[in-house]
This record gives C-alpha cells, sequence and structure tokens, in this order.
C-alpha cells in the first residue's frame, strides 16, 4: 500500500515541480533567482532607501534649498531693479548684505556630518560659475549686471562679486560651523561692509580726516551691525 501510494504521489509532485520551476532549474538555484527578479525587486529598492543615510538627504535638501534661495534673491531684486522700484546702487548693497546673511542662516539645516561643509559649499560654487560665465561674456543677463555691478559692466563681476563669492566658500570649506573665525568674518563683510555703505551715502557728512572717500557715521554702523550679526 504505502508503495502504491509512493508511485500515485510520484507523478502529482513531478507534476508540480515541472509547473513551479522552469526546466533544468533545481530548487536551490530557482529560489534565489525568483528572489531577485520577483519580490526580491522592490525588496531590494526599499533596502537601498531605508539604508540611505539621513545626513545625505538632510544635507542634499538644504543645498536644494539654499542654492533657490540665493537665485531667487538675486532675480527678485534684478526685476526690482529692471522696472526702477529700487535704485541701482541700493540692490546692489541689499543683495550684498542678504547674500552673506541669508547663506548663513542656511548652515542650521545641514547635519552635523563631516560632509555636511561640502554640500554646503556647492551653492557657493555655482555662483562663483555663474559670475564667470557672465562676466567672460560667455552668456548675458543685463538684469544681472545692473543689479550687481556698480557701472553695469560684465567685466565687473569678475572683480567684487566673484571674490565676495569666493570668500564664502573660503569660509565654508576652511572654518564652517566649528570656528567663530568665518562667522565674524562674514558677518563683516556682508552685513558690516552693506550697511556702512547703505548708511554712509545718506548720512555720512562729515567724513574721516585720514580718508575722504569715508564717513564716521558708515564705518560706526560697519562695527555696529557686524557686531550683531556675528552674535546672533
Amino acid at each position: 500500500m504505502a508503495a502504491a501510494g509512493a508511485a500515485c504521489a510520484s507523478p502529482h509532485s513531478s507534476l508540480l515541480l515541472s509547473r513551479s520551476r522552469p526546466h533544468g532549474l533545481s530548487p536551490a538555484s530557482y529560489m534565489p533567482r525568483r528572489l531577485i527578479l520577483g519580490v526580491g525587486t522592490s525588496a531590494v529598492a526599499a533596502l537601498a532607501v531605508a539604508t540611505a543615510p539621513p545626513a545625505v538627504l538632510q544635507d542634499g535638501a538644504a543645498t536644494l534649498f539654499a542654492t533657490a534661495g540665493a537665485y531667487a534673491l538675486v532675480r527678485t531684486f534684478d526685476v526690482l531693479t529692471e522696472r526702477r522700484l529700487v535704485e541701482k546702487s541700493l540692490s546692489r548693497k541689499i543683495v550684498h548684505v542678504l547674500s552673506g546673511v541669508l547663506f548663513m542662516a542656511s548652515w542650521p539645516l545641514f547635519s552635523n556630518s563631516t560632509e555636511a561643509r561640502y554640500f554646503a559649499a556647492v551653492v557657493p560654487f555655482l555662483n562663483s560659475l555663474r559670475l564667470l560665465i557672465y562676466g567672460l561674456r560667455l552668456y548675458t543677463d543685463e538684469a544681472l549686471v545692473k543689479s550687481v555691478s556698480r557701472e553695469g559692466k560684465p567685466e565687473e563681476l569678475l572683480r567684487g562679486p566673484l571674490y565676495y563669492v569666493l570668500v564664502l566658500l573660503f569660509s565654508v570649506l576652511v572654518f564652517w560651523r566649528e570656528s567663530p573665525i568665518g562667522v565674524v568674518s562674514l558677518s563683516m563683510m556682508s552685513g558690516g561692509d552693506g550697511f556702512a555703505d547703505i548708511v554712509g551715502r545718506r548720512y555720512g557728512s562729515v567724513k574721516l580726516p585720514f580718508n575722504q572717500k569715508k564717513s564716521w557715521i558708515g564705518s560706526i554702523s560697519m562695527f555696529i551691525s557686524g557686531f550683531l550679526l556675528s552674535s546672533m
């Protein structure tokens, strides 16, 4: 009876095996292939997302946000200058102040990983490339030139504006958030120098005895604004 049962079960079991796997493959070799080609595909994708370092995702998102913000800031004052809603000299200095201040304000968005500074450095690096492209006249953007330069010449982008962005890049790579030197330097360069020009042009009637191009009120406003920004 047992032999007969085994004989009867044999055709059915062989039929099931032939339907459940391709010919010529043993169960041991077929199951890994099925895992990879079938259910395993979505599992591997889900595992890749789940195991992605959170710091990389955070830093990547922060880089995109800061880059978009920097572009939107310059573009906004491009439009305001084109429509003559803001004077060219005032627009240039406002961009000068806000570029550094808002860039430093984005630093807390980045993670505490050692690679975070390199993600942040992408923002000034892209801006430096943009200034080089327009400064060398490879492409033309009159609105950008008018809102950033003094005399409206593309070559001016290769001087003050480019130096400004390179200082941002240097400060991020060398000092980042570990040293107050970078924060103080950027605060004085962006906020201090910017407010000195804005205030000095309007109220700087009393000049410095050793430099008639600078005023007392402008110099004082530079130190006050730079100090306040450094302390924030």
